[in-house]
């Protein structure tokens, strides 16, 4: 079943998710619908950003800059 909420928004923000449903090929109202379902779907964190996992490389060399700035930083050493 199907209902209808009526919601005011700004001209802005009414551009913009425009803007956005004609990038992905959907209407106002699509667009609106699936930004909603996202914003109240309950994922977990790991499920939310699994797509980043991976995405930044620093190196041995940094991992031991990291370990002497923490071990300098200690204030319990």
């Amino acid at each position: 079943m199907s209902t209808t909420l009526t919601i005011r928004l700004d001209e802005a923000l009414r551009e913009a998710l425009e803007a956005r449903g004609r990038e992905q090929g959907k209407s106002l109202s699509e667009t609106a619908r699936e930004i909603l379902r996202n914003a109240v779907e309950e994922r977990p964190l790991a499920l939310r950003t699994s797509q980043l996992r991976g995405r930044l490389h620093l190196g041995d060399h940094t991992r031991e800059g990291w370990r002497a700035e923490l071990h300098r930083r200690n204030w319990r050493r």
